[in-house]
């Protein structure tokens, strides 16, 4: 601790501005007792004078160079899409700054593989940000799960989703025309609302049960007919004991009843319902009827509240990156999304693990 008992401060740079969440990010940031903004990098012109008034106090740099060199940055948070993210953690890396790549983690297998490389061979930190990973009630969920409560995880569900790009995206503000831009360019993101959205379910799925041992999965454009990328999916995950259906959608507007996450296991299963609300089911003793308890999750400590609080703290303390946001699990989850597209694209069943960049 620094004089004052105030916490040192960790220098962050945020490297584009293309992801939708780049505004939460930032102003979390500069809400975060561990971190100090020094400066972003925004490449498109119009784009860099919409979020220079909207972020008024935070340095503006045309380029990633400028903002490494200028900002002197210790770690990143990169809000590049998902292809054009991989060079620049590379760079990062190799310049010792540590890496926050908001989710997923790349448009390919092989991006993430580099990534993973990149820094674990300049010894620096990798964090993937899933926003689920700061929800109390998923944090409780998975404690249950792990002390047997429920039994043997069998399935994780879940539906994610919203009305996708709207036609008009490019008539909009400077946001939604670069950040929905993106996201419906197969190459600049890897797909459409199967990673936007899949990958959800993807993560949650490898967090309580594992690696799959295959995948299949089902997509396309069913509705949206200005998109070149599908904008429905379903991804299923094989496992030897169970299976998991993580679902994707750019085509709801508006749903009656949020679906809830639902852990299903031997002898009782879990919804996750709200950020600190979630209902536990026990198989019932003989005679016995069911009954669903309605549970209120403990607090999450203040390093996990958003994804640079937590991100800054383990960086400070070397603590591990808690919940669904290791690097090693964002590169399995991208293992798992590019043997979904290849499902989607041939209807064949795809065994993990797939190839890595390297063979």
């Amino acid at each position: 601790m620094s004089a004052g008992n105030s916490p040192r401060r960790v220098r962050v740079g945020f490297a584009s501005a293309e992801h939708l969440h780049f505004s939460a990010l930032m102003r979390a940031a500069l809400e975060c007792a561990t971190a100090e903004v020094v400066g972003m990098s925004i490449e498109d012109a119009e784009h860099r004078a919409f979020l220079s008034d909207r972020f008024p106090s935070v340095p503006v740099f045309a380029t990633d160079a400028e903002l490494f060199d200028r900002g002197q940055p210790e770690a990143i948070v990169t809000t590049h899409n998902n292809r054009d993210a991989v060079p620049v953690v590379c760079e990062a890396a190799r310049r010792g700054i540590h890496v926050m790549k908001e989710k997923p983690m790349a448009s390919t297998l092989a991006g993430a593989d580099r990534m993973v490389a990149a820094c674990s061979r300049h010894g620096v930190r990798l964090m993937v940000n899933w926003p689920t990973n700061w929800s109390p009630a998923l944090h409780h969920a998975k404690a249950l799960a792990d002390s047997g409560t429920i039994g043997q995880v069998w399935q994780v569900y879940n539906r994610s989703g919203h009305g996708g790009p709207p036609r008009d995206f490019m008539q909009r503000d400077p946001v939604a025309r670069v950040g929905w831009g993106w996201l419906m360019e197969r190459d600049l993101n890897g797909g459409g609302a199967s990673v936007d959205f899949c990958s959800y379910g993807v993560a949650a799925s490898l967090w309580f049960m594992g690696r799959p041992g295959k995948v299949t999965a089902f997509g396309g454009r069913y509705s949206k007919d200005y998109f070149t990328v599908d904008d429905n999916a379903t991804v299923l995950l094989g496992y030897s004991h169970g299976h998991s259906v993580a679902e994707g959608t750019w085509t709801q507007p508006a749903t009656a009843h949020r679906i809830p996450l639902m852990i299903y296991g031997t002898e009782g299963s879990i919804a996750v319902t709200r950020g600190s609300e979630l209902q536990l089911a026990i198989r019932p003793a003989a005679g016995q009827q069911p009954e669903v308890q309605t549970i209120t999750a403990p607090d999450l400590p203040a390093h996990m509240l958003s994804g640079v609080a937590h991100f800054t703290h383990c960086i400070l303390t070397g603590e591990d990156f808690a919940g669904l946001v290791s690097g090693s699990l964002g590169r399995d989850a991208q293992e798992v999304m590019e043997a979904a597209m290849m499902a989607m694209r041939t209807g064949a069943t795809v065994s993990l693990p797939l190839p890595g960049f390297l063979d």
